[in-house]
């Protein structure tokens, strides 16, 4: 009778520790610590490991082509989804069925069905410092503009740009061009590209060595160097003074995100969902977008976030999300160091984008 009355373990014996989720993610190290904290009080055994971004999409691809070390549950970038679907079980209906704002909901389907779970929406947006004056227009040419008006001695440089084909995109659209393949045959592309570099050593400042943008461009923003900035919500979390920041829309700008997806090979697909469900649990939700201003996903959640969030939330609402094949993500390997050869003076912007259209037609044979 005393084994009866003892706890489910049975005669004194601890009950054998539940297997840990296994979850794969690109969570960067302030992100992973929070992960961390935050899972363990809400009582789940967690086994988590980091790939860096830069990597992600190359090692999750092999590894569920392998099906070695399959995890339970993988963070993925959204333009990596049309890629790796093949190899992914669909959201089941009560997670698909939740409260998504339209903007993730968007992520989370392709081709009509639930593929992924919406964890954050990201994409480009203006940071101004209030003490500046709102450019007339979302629009390129007017941003441009307010950030030549506030040019002085002291602030040679006051627009904040990155030498990436991501920060590109708003300007091919602008001439009627896009970040796909075929979208950059005509002349306009040369064109926005060009445009685009001159840019740099007028109202943005000459490019800091690669792999260094980040930083560099936090450093120029926390010593108001910038009066405007060209970034996304994943810089806001670490702004040391959120109350001199305005966030606003820019004119046909990228937006994307962050999706929480189960691969096929999953020893433990069920539990893969329920890590899913408490990431994507509107009080996860507030606690990310109070530390780091992420983007939620949820209605719910939106209405607890802090105002910077919200705000970051509205700028990307007009935004545009990038084509949706397999190749995206592929096309930047081309279209990075064209833009950058263009940049530098390297290239004429013919030259460039000459180059890039071969190698995207390469892409696109290759598959």
């Amino acid at each position: 009778m005393a084994c009866l009355a003892a706890s489910a373990s049975g005669c004194g014996h601890e009950a054998p520790a539940p297997t840990p989720i296994r979850f794969l993610h690109t969570f960067n190290p302030d992100e992973t610590e929070l992960f961390n904290a935050t899972i363990a009080e809400r009582g789940l055994a967690v086994e988590s490991s980091l790939v860096p971004f830069a990597r992600g999409q190359q090692v999750i691809s092999e590894i569920l082509q392998t099906r070695a070390g399959c995890p339970d549950l993988i963070r993925i970038d959204a333009t990596w989804l049309p890629g790796l679907r093949a190899h992914l079980v669909p959201v089941p209906a009560d997670l698909a069925a939740l409260d998504w704002t339209p903007e993730a909901a968007a992520l989370g389907r392709l081709d009509g069905a639930w593929w992924g779970v919406p964890q954050a929406v990201d994409g480009l947006l203006v940071i101004r410092d209030l003490a500046s004056p709102a450019p007339a227009s979302t629009s390129i040419a007017d941003l441009v503009a307010a950030a030549r008006a506030a040019r002085s001695e002291g602030r040679r440089y006051p627009l904040g740009l990155r030498v990436d084909g991501y920060w590109l995109v708003p300007w091919l659209r602008a001439e009627g061009s896009d970040l796909a393949t075929g979208a950059i045959d005509g002349p306009n592309a040369a064109g926005a590209l060009a445009t685009f570099a001159d840019v740099f050593g007028d109202v943005a400042a000459p490019p800091p060595p690669s792999g260094s943008e980040a930083p560099d461009e936090l450093r120029r923003w926390n010593t108001h160097e910038v009066a405007y900035w060209i970034t996304g919500p994943w810089q806001l979390g670490a702004l040391r003074d959120p109350e001199r920041v305005a966030v606003s829309a820019l004119a046909r700008a990228p937006r994307g995100g962050q999706l929480l997806v189960v691969p096929a090979c999953a020893k433990h697909p069920d539990q893969g969902w329920r890590l899913a469900g408490e990431l994507a649990s509107i009080p996860v939700a507030v606690v990310l977008a109070q530390a780091f201003s992420t983007v939620p996903t949820r209605i719910s959640a939106l209405a607890s976030a802090p105002p910077l969030a919200r705000a970051a939330y509205e700028a990307l609402r007009a935004a545009q999300m990038l084509p949706r094949v397999p190749v995206t993500p592929l096309l930047f390997d081309d279209l990075n160091p064209a833009l950058a050869a263009v940049v530098a003076r390297d290239a004429t912007a013919e030259e460039a984008i000459e180059g890039v259209r071969r190698g995207w037609r390469r892409l696109v044979g290759a598959r």
